[in-house]
């Protein structure tokens, strides 16, 4: 990627990224997620990305943005792909605090506004998917193949399996978020020391 390229991708990405940095991740991984040469993250690279971007400071689209610029063109790249995520935020908070303030009340931008949150709600279960492929399972989801099996077509799953070293991590994730005032930080290095033992 050029410089031009790297912060007009990431001006797009930071246009786009309504709802916060986990509406982003389906994003990212479609433009930038592949296998080819061309491809900046691989699955695996992007996957160790959103993890890393849990435990250090910065939402995980800037954490994006600075990693490919700066393996793509080195410093120069890392900030321009930081100021073509941040740009567009900057104009569309000042922007959108002065409508909000005049047309709080008016009825379509109550409307506009409902009509984003069921659309940020499966941005959410999107990245959550794409966040099971990366970790829970061992490849993607074959979705054709479960859809030929429930039309009674068949279907081979090839290598799709699950690993069960991190679906017990998931499993034990989620009540502790959810019931208590544990650290997530804490977790997830508690996390990440389970998965070095046992989800390789």
């Amino acid at each position: 990627m050029t410089l031009l390229e790297i912060y007009w991708a990431f001006f797009k990405f930071g246009l786009l990224c309504f709802g916060g940095g986990y509406m982003l991740v389906p994003l990212l991984s479609a433009e930038l997620v592949g296998t080819g040469p061309s491809d900046p993250l691989t699955p695996e690279a992007f996957a160790n990305l959103v993890s890393i971007a849990q435990v250090t400071p910065g939402p995980i689209g800037i954490n994006t943005a600075t990693y490919v610029g700066f393996t793509q063109q080195g410093i120069l790249g890392a900030c321009l792909g930081t100021l073509g995520i941040v740009t567009p935020a900057v104009f569309l908070v000042i922007l959108a605090v002065k409508l909000l303030k005049r047309y709080e009340t008016s009825i379509p931008v109550q409307g506009f506004l409902a009509g984003m949150r069921p659309a940020s709600f499966g941005l959410v279960l999107s990245a959550a998917v794409i966040f099971a492929e990366l970790s829970v399972f061992r490849t993607a989801i074959p979705w054709g193949e479960f859809w030929k099996l429930l039309t009674g077509a068949g279907g081979t799953f090839g290598n799709f399996g699950v690993n069960w070293g991190c679906v017990i991590v998931t499993a034990a994730t989620v009540p502790i978020l959810m019931k208590t005032k544990f650290s997530f930080i804490r977790l997830l290095l508690i996390s990440a020391l389970f998965g070095a033992l046992f989800c390789r």
